[in-house]
């Protein structure tokens, strides 16, 4: 009886710790840990070091891991934190953040095994997450009217949904033509998350360039116009639809150019002096000339006016200098701001951003312009520095009480 009394006593003094207070403080680890841990794991998988003999190749694999494993950590930790903020609902912690923190170790786990164990093992528990995610997080965002956000996360299941049936059924033909195969769910995916990377982005830039703005006399104010933001985002869905039916590369080549051209109308809004006097602001620029060279790159190879090649190099600057680096960007600012510290550059925090400037070109725009040497292993150090940069900058701020600072 007496161990019974004091058992749940400890249980609960551990869910009081400060870590299961937000869930930034439990998901940003995670999420910069697995930026680290996966890259180097998928490095030597990709160069033969891993054999798999699963239903797909261990690219495609590589790419699913990358947005559904990394990615979707931090968006979970952005979404955890900021959503109840917004819309003045209970906090994800305690139970419910450990509970959501355990489902995404062991989906990483099987992983690991994915040639071992039943496919619908370790892709179920993969979905488990994000639906307990979309569950979490959609009735309060629906409840505050801010629905923006409820699309790419519903778009976000419906990719991973279709990723997993493409795996366990090597891919399910539907009427009229339509393939639920892994590559298609990952076109989508990929179209999802770049949209979820210019909702999000949205309102921390608005904070963000303001700050900047605020040595200037005249008391200008940084408002985004959002017809802009939704025609990219519009393209954007159009271009992941074209290559998830694998339309004609013309088409897709061209729906590749409009997106990239409208990413870059929303830049627009940015042409103010002082704009871009701050590493913060600059950085977050420099977020949106990646997603549009990338998606130039990719439309340029489609459209059969550069070696295919190009197409390569523009999904890595994509995914690296587009949705890695609006997500590292995410975690520092987000990090700094909710752990209590005043918004400024940490050394740290700069040395992590120079490490994935430079991890993007050289797995994108190097290669292009050198291929006679092997960019591979330098960007994926490049790229493991960069989360191992931010981790020890930020490990000692989630596991101890908010700063105070300001």
């Amino acid at each position: 009886m007496a161990s019974s009394s004091v058992s749940p006593s400890r249980v609960e003094r551990f869910l009081q710790q400060p870590v299961f207070s937000d869930g930034f403080r439990v998901f940003f680890p995670l999420a910069a840990f697995s930026g680290l841990a996966f890259i180097l794991y998928w490095g030597v998988a990709l160069s033969g070091g891993i054999v798999f003999e699963g239903a797909v190749a261990p690219l495609l694999l590589h790419r699913y891991d990358m947005i559904f494993g990394f990615l979707v950590a931090a968006m979970a930790g952005f979404l955890t934190t900021a959503v109840p903020a917004w819309s003045d609902s209970a906090r994800v912690a305690g139970w419910e953040l450990l509970g959501l923190g355990v489902l995404w170790l062991l989906g990483r786990l099987a992983f690991a095994f994915v040639t071992q164990l039943p496919g619908w093992l370790v892709f179920g528990l993969h979905f488990a997450f994000l639906l307990a995610l979309a569950a979490r997080v959609i009735p309060p965002l629906w409840t505050a009217r801010m629905r923006h956000l409820v699309w790419p996360v519903v778009l976000l299941v419906l990719a991973q949904a279709i990723s997993v049936i493409g795996y366990t059924t090597s891919g399910l033909s539907l009427p009229y033509g339509i393939n639920l195969s892994f590559d298609a769910g990952l076109a989508l995916a990929e179209g999802a998350f770049a949209i979820m990377v210019l909702t999000a982005l949205a309102p921390i830039s608005t904070v963000i360039v303001n700050q900047a703005l605020e040595g200037r006399d005249d008391g200008v104010k940084f408002i985004p116009r959002p017809p802009f933001r939704r025609a990219a985002m519009v393209c954007l869905m159009l271009y992941s639809l074209a290559r998830m039916f694998e339309l004609s590369d013309a088409l897709q080549g061209w729906l590749g150019l409009a997106s990239a051209c409208a990413v870059l109308n929303i830049l627009q809004d940015w042409h103010l002096q002082k704009a871009l006097s701050t590493w913060f602001s600059r950085a977050l620029y420099l977020v949106y000339w990646f997603v549009a060279a990338g998606l130039g790159l990719q439309a340029f190879s489609l459209l059969g006016l550069v070696d295919s090649e190009a197409f390569v190099a523009g999904r890595h600057m994509l995914f690296i200098g587009g949705f890695t680096f609006a997500t590292l960007m995410v975690l520092i600012i987000a990090g700094t701001r909710h752990s209590g510290r005043s918004l400024h550059m940490y050394p740290l925090f700069t040395l992590s951003i120079i490490s994935l400037v430079a991890a993007c070109l050289m797995r994108s725009i190097l290669p292009l312009v050198l291929p006679s040497i092997d960019w591979m292993l330098p960007a994926w150090t490049a790229f493991a520095q960069c989360f191992a940069f931010y981790l020890a900058q930020i490990i000692p701020w989630v596991v101890a009480e908010s700063a105070n600072d300001d």
